[in-house]
């Protein structure tokens, strides 16, 4: 598939991969960025005046969307960030007629970058969701595990043990005693 190298805002490619029109859902595209690229990098693909944004994902890919796998060529380029907002250069990737015979499948449009968003908080939401297991323990997410594990913690009520969850006759005692003190000792 494709390959590419950011060096700082340089695009290179550094594959030999032929690309073919009419691919849906299959080219993909994976990039080796420098440090300045942030997690939330956008690719913009670009095919004569359209351009479609796409998320990279944590692995830094992203399929190309369809709507660009024409020839003669589509462009790639990326940009991220707010307050420090990186771009980069253009690169063109040559794109070969396919044998497919135009109008014979429905084209799905490719999801644009605010989509992508949301379906990576969805995800993150979801996950962020602790559950109560079988065993009546929380079950939170371990995101270095990436999976639920037992917190070890029961999800039943909890009763309060004297002297720990609430004051002893000993601390109402010497509270009362403090506070009538402070009445009567004309602290008000």
């Amino acid at each position: 598939m494709l390959k590419f190298t950011v060096n700082n805002q340089i695009i290179t490619r550094k594959d030999d991969f032929r690309v073919v029109a009419d691919s849906k859902n299959y080219l993909e595209a994976t990039f080796e960025l420098t440090e300045e690229w942030l997690d939330d990098t956008v690719v913009l693909f670009g095919y004569g005046e359209e351009y479609f944004c796409v998320l990279l994902d944590e692995q830094r890919s992203c399929i190309v969307p369809a709507e660009v796998i024409k020839p003669p060529f589509f462009t790639v380029s990326l940009f991220c960030g707010d307050d420090v907002f990186v771009t980069a250069n253009t690169v063109t990737v040559d794109v070969e007629k396919s044998g497919f015979t135009e109008g014979s499948e429905p084209e799905t449009p490719t999801p644009d970058v605010w989509q992508m968003y949301m379906a990576r908080m969805q995800d993150m939401i979801g996950k962020a969701c602790p559950y109560i297991g079988s065993n009546n323990h929380w079950f939170l997410y371990d995101v270095e595990e990436e999976a639920y594990v037992d917190a070890g913690i029961l999800a039943k009520g909890y009763t309060p043990l004297k002297g720990v969850d609430y004051w002893t006759e000993e601390d109402k005692a010497e509270i009362k005693t403090y506070v009538e003190d402070a009445i009567l000792g004309g602290a008000w």
